[in-house]
């Protein structure tokens, strides 16, 4: 039942102004997402980009 609620966000990772890739994150729409939750799903993905000022465009 968790699974039919799940909902899927789609954003782009920018690094100095150049693309880097597209994410998708899942998440539940009941929950609200707090930008601390992207940045470490962000970072989890990607740890080549802990600690650089990459910027998320949705």
């Amino acid at each position: 039942m968790l699974y039919e609620i799940m909902k899927t966000i789609a954003f782009d990772i920018m690094l100095g102004g150049r693309f880097v890739c597209t994410m998708r994150m899942p998440f539940c729409p009941l929950f609200p997402l707090t930008t601390e939750e992207i940045q470490s799903f962000v970072e989890s993905k990607r740890p080549s980009l802990r600690g650089k000022d990459y910027k998320i465009a949705f």
